[in-house]
């Protein structure tokens, strides 16, 4: 084979977006080496066990640690168990700016996605109900004419939410005219979800169940007025709102924001309960970090089960078994971060990945976190370094909430809650502790 189709091959199978349905048979489940938490079943029964209410829940993590293909499996099992529900993955970031989301935006993205889902996948056409002057407002700042006349949910709310995101002058014209009219907005949306449910139920379909995923990789950015952050103001201060559309949803959150003093507030809000998909277990916990041979074995399924799929061996793209074993530890039990990493030695190098390639690959990662970390925030790393905890003060809370979210320190789950050191900063420190660049 050539060698330029095979690294096409090899780096387009690593691709670290979620796994879709059709590629069921890369999946490798992972359950047992983080933790055995099953969040899978607790979410899908906490839905089925719902007697007739509407649940809101939540779902946490890091970037990379498989909450996306978890949300996957969940679509599956619900469409296709007993009783059956009409599921809609929405993307919230298509159409919304992450580092600035308030309701009343995500509201008419969330319609807008279900709208689509149920046009194309049960041909059920929702009819807008929502405040005639409101969409006539909005529809001036777009200088275009919109009515409810000729207002078609899936299309003009796509231009209302581009122009939400795109345009921050906008958004803020936007919002001033939506924002005093979110009670009507959230009734209008219930109003046509419960026209869709009651449709769908002649379909066969017990109810119909809302993905929100993405809204975990909003970022620990102020929100504009508010003395908090864009996340606490959405989960916390918005609550009531997202707890009160009127069909099941499960919300994707930041890891940094579930792991804050709200931790609490957050679990009385959404089912009392906060599930979190942790990294998986490949090492012990610090300081000794001995090779977890169940884990290394899991993320080694992983790439042969990619590698199959395209018909490359092994051998082909791996110099050596060290080298496969080198890249499964920098993942830090990462399966995203597995997938960037042989694509960074792929592009670096070529096939087979040596260990000269995965070094400038390792490298890269380095820089990375050099550039982001701060000098309030070396104490925290060094005290996970020591013993795999953190006691978490008020007055360090931000520094920590941050260290979480860049991913320097990774959240573990194995018999007991632990934290460890991205193998990448483990590097970094250890070549700072020698006087090396």
């Amino acid at each position: 084979m050539d060698i330029d189709e095979l690294s096409r091959r090899v780096y387009k199978v690593f691709s670290p977006s979620p796994l879709t349905v059709e590629q069921n048979d890369l999946y490798v489940n992972l359950d047992d080496v983080r933790g055995d938490a099953d969040i899978v079943k607790r979410l899908t029964n906490v839905i089925r066990l719902s007697d007739g209410s509407f649940t809101h829940q939540v779902l946490a993590g890091h970037r990379g640690c498989g909450k996306s293909t978890e949300l996957t499996r969940i679509r599956t099992e619900l469409q296709t168990g007993k009783p059956k529900y009409f599921v809609v993955y929405c993307d919230a970031y298509e159409n919304l700016d992450l580092n600035d989301v308030d309701f009343p935006d995500l509201l008419l993205e969330m319609v807008r996605q279900i709208a689509d889902a149920l046009r194309n996948d049960a041909k059920i056409e929702l009819r807008p109900s929502y405040p005639k002057e409101v969409i006539e407002r909005v529809g001036k700042f777009l200088h275009s004419d919109v009515n409810l006349g000729s207002f078609e949910i899936g299309n003009d709310l796509a231009k209302i939410s581009g122009t939400i995101r795109n345009s921050p002058d906008m958004r803020a014209k936007i919002r001033e005219v939506l924002e005093p009219h979110t009670d009507s907005l959230l009734n209008a949306a219930n109003d046509l979800i419960s026209k869709a449910a009651l449709e769908l139920y002649d379909k066969g379909y017990a109810g119909i169940v809302l993905l929100v995923d993405n809204l975990d990789k909003m970022p620990l950015r102020a929100k504009e007025n508010s003395s908090c952050d864009t996340a606490e103001y959405l989960f916390v201060n918005r609550a009531a709102q997202l707890t009160a559309i009127k069909c099941h949803v499960i919300y994707t959150i930041p890891l940094s924001l579930a792991y804050s003093h709200l931790e609490q507030a957050i679990k009385s809000q959404y089912e009392g309960h906060l599930p979190v998909v942790p990294a998986t277990k490949i090492a012990g916990r610090p300081p000794f970090q001995k090779p977890f041979s169940e884990g290394i074995a899991k993320f080694k399924a992983i790439v042969d089960r990619r590698l199959k799929s395209v018909g490359v061996s092994k051998d082909e793209v791996f110099a050596s078994d060290e080298v496969l074993l080198k890249i499964i530890a920098l993942s830090g039990g990462q399966p995203t971060e597995l997938m960037t990493i042989i694509r960074e030695a792929i592009i670096t190098g070529s096939l087979p990945i040596t260990a000269k390639a995965l070094s400038r690959a390792e490298k890269e990662g380095q820089r990375e976190y050099a550039r982001i970390l701060l000098a309030e925030h070396i104490d925290i790393i060094n005290e996970v370094a020591l013993n795999g905890e953190f006691a978490r003060k008020a007055e360090t809370e931000d520094a920590f909430r941050e260290v979480l979210n860049s991913r320097a320190i990774l959240q573990y789950v194995n018999d007991e809650e632990w934290y460890g050191l991205n193998p990448m900063v483990t590097e970094l420190i250890n070549d700072r502790k020698q006087g090396k660049e």
